[in-house]
């Protein structure tokens, strides 16, 4: 499902290569009040094998996220190596082996009350919450019904088709949306022959999947006025055995949230502002409603980690 990645091959991050590296490159702090981030205290060398989605070494899709890693990990002094895991892995896989301590040792996946449980979650939103701003597939000749909703009774008219067996089916339906859910390949089709209204699909993804599926289905198009939100991003994840790590990534995306940093990688982050310019956010009417797979700490989070919750 989208979830598991962010699923477009879009320009690279320019702070970030996929080669192995150990860490002896500290970010120089930010000229700022805050107190030194605590220092990682030993000579641990952190090995952190994530997983591989395609056989190619490097992936574009883990730059951004890679590149944050590494930013939280100067930040605390960590030592350590990245490389991707030996053979290709489907995420539902890799939670596995890194539950079970092979394979893998750090993955990063979407908000899961399930995952949340049997892994250990670093709760700071990697991409800020913009992977729960859904933009809509729609055929192109219905803009005009959607230019017409305004509120979230208004989309209680329209049917939205999700995949089988994604958890946005189960978001949608607790909100009152109506919902058909089938294989993915075939919701573009079905949206072509006005069989279901809107296709709900992440920011982040939707633009690379029109442009991918217009060839065969020439009447889709990207809905223009409306944004549907609801929490979700993704989480760093390590095993439980492995609090270390976890702590260390912690602490340095704290410290980055506190000195700036975090904030200037997302918006510098060349990824990001491809999509937030493709989806103009700001000019679409927003209609939010609430996610309830989120587990309790997670939807504690505080406002500061969200995207457009803190006015920035």
């Amino acid at each position: 499902m989208g979830w598991t990645r962010v699923a477009t091959a879009l320009l690279c991050t320019a702070l970030v290569t996929t080669n192995t590296r150990a860490a002896g490159n500290a970010v120089p702090p930010a000229d700022d009040a805050s107190p030194p981030p605590a220092r990682v205290q030993n000579d641990e060398v952190f090995t952190i094998v994530y997983p591989r989605a395609t056989e190619s070494a490097t992936d574009p899709r883990d730059e951004y996220p890679l590149g944050l890693l590494r930013l939280a990990l100067d930040k605390v002094g960590a030592r350590y190596t990245i490389r991707p895991s030996a053979t290709v892995m489907e995420q539902a896989r890799a939670a596995v082996a890194l539950q079970q301590g092979t394979e893998v040792t750090l993955l990063w996946n979407g908000m899961s009350a399930k995952l949340e449980r049997e892994l250990r979650p670093i709760r700071i939103p990697l991409f800020r919450g913009v992977l729960g701003y859904r933009l809509f597939i729609i055929n192109k000749a219905a803009q005009a019904k959607f230019s017409a909703v305004r509120t979230l009774d208004d989309l209680r008219r329209l049917t939205a088709g999700q995949a089988l067996g994604w958890p946005d089916v189960d978001i949608l339906q607790a909100a009152g949306l109506p919902v058909e859910a089938f294989r993915y390949d075939l919701l573009f089709r079905l949206v072509g022959l006005h069989r279901i209204d809107y296709f709900p699909r992440g920011a982040n993804e939707i633009f690379a999947e029109v442009a991918q599926r217009t060839p065969d289905v020439p009447d889709l198009a990207v809905e223009n006025d409306l944004v549907l939100v609801y929490p979700f991003d993704s989480f760093f994840y390590t095993s439980k055995a492995n609090e270390a790590l976890a702590a260390a990534i912690e602490r340095g995306l704290l410290k980055a949230y506190e000195d700036g940093s975090f904030l200037k990688y997302f918006n510098d982050s060349p990824y990001i502002r491809q999509m937030l310019t493709e989806a103009h956010l700001e000019g679409r009417r927003r209609i939010e409603i609430p996610n309830p797979l989120l587990s309790p700490e997670t939807a504690a989070l505080p406002d500061r980690f969200w995207y457009g919750k803190d006015g920035r």
